[in-house]
């Protein structure tokens, strides 16, 4: 009896913290920290951490396409520079010198989130993407975001770029009162053309597709930041801000912060069905030169054996 009590207690021992590792702490949110918040009051309604400094990934580009949309209309045509060739993906593949309607590109950035289109932007309106990050810094201290720096327009790596759950929600709140940007983080789809190709692209934020209280939100990952989101979701009139940083279970942890104010939310097998291909090839436009060519060198290459029984008679 002792024995059985012993073992017993030995498994517990050896396999309970496991369990609780692999869950994570908190109701097995693996986030390293989170907010929810209701927008109008910025009233707290859970979180953990959530003034803790981390680096934001490409929700980083919420606050790039906020400064953009206050210094752009849309229409203004944007020449993106050699270096944008430099730039790591997600990205559009833009072409050095080619001309880009600037809304075209603020839809890259949150529904593609292209770090070129990131790049082109804040270049065009700072001269530099360094600069453009100083702008990015200073427009989050005047909406109170003071645990926020930014170093770079999309949030890849960078040692001294970080924000919080609260800066962020601070942010996303502030950018929601312009109807431009709401619009777009509801963007489902984005269908970009030029000259040479038109592509679909789909936005990386599952719940627009199998959670109908979500508003819209961007997402974020790097090694270093894991991932990351912002979001804003609706019920009652009500509309309620999520953050989160350094998640091992973006969606997982996304669902379990909901649960606080939701009673159904999306299942695993719904998260996965949203999952779609995110880039869709519509079509390639062939420039018209190149079917030229190609029709005069058939025509050569027909003469040149006429030619050569020509000189043999």
């Amino acid at each position: 009896m002792r024995f059985a009590l012993a073992l017993s207690l030995l498994v517990s021992l050896l396999f309970t913290p496991y369990a609780l590792c692999a869950q994570g702490e908190n109701g097995g949110i693996t986030a390293s920290s989170y907010i929810l918040v209701e927008k109008d009051t910025f009233r707290i309604i859970t979180g953990k951490d959530y003034h803790r400094r981390l680096p934001p990934a490409s929700t980083t580009k919420v606050m790039t396409t906020l400064v953009a949309m206050e210094h752009l209309g849309g229409d203004e045509i944007v020449a993106p520079d050699r270096q944008v060739l430099q730039i790591s993906p997600s990205k559009m593949n833009l072409v050095p010198g080619k001309k880009y309607r600037s809304e075209d590109l603020m839809k890259g950035t949150m529904v593609k989130s292209a770090n070129d289109a990131a790049y082109a932007l804040a270049t065009h309106i700072s001269g530099s993407e360094s600069a453009f990050a100083r702008l990015m810094t200073q427009r989050a201290r005047e909406i109170g975001a003071i645990d926020t720096n930014f170093e770079n327009a999309s949030g890849l790596p960078s040692d001294n770029q970080y924000s919080t759950p609260y800066d962020l929600a601070l942010i996303f709140r502030h950018a929601m009162a312009n109807e431009r940007f709401v619009e777009l983080i509801a963007t489902r789809y984005f269908l970009f053309e030029d000259s040479t190709r038109k592509v679909r692209y789909k936005n990386h934020n599952r719940l627009l597709f199998c959670f109908e209280p979500a508003i819209g939100g961007k997402t974020g990952y790097t090694r270093a930041a894991r991932h990351c989101y912002v979001g804003a979701f609706e019920k009652n009139g009500r509309v309620y801000i999520l953050a989160l940083l350094g998640s091992r279970n973006l969606w997982g942890d996304t669902v379990e912060i909901l649960k606080t104010i939701y009673d159904d939310v999306p299942t695993d097998e719904q998260l996965r069905q949203a999952r779609a291909s995110s880039v869709t090839l519509c079509s390639t436009t062939t420039p018209k030169k190149t079917p030229a060519s190609r029709k005069k060198a058939v025509k050569h290459r027909a003469v040149k054996p006429k030619k050569k029984i020509a000189k043999k008679q």
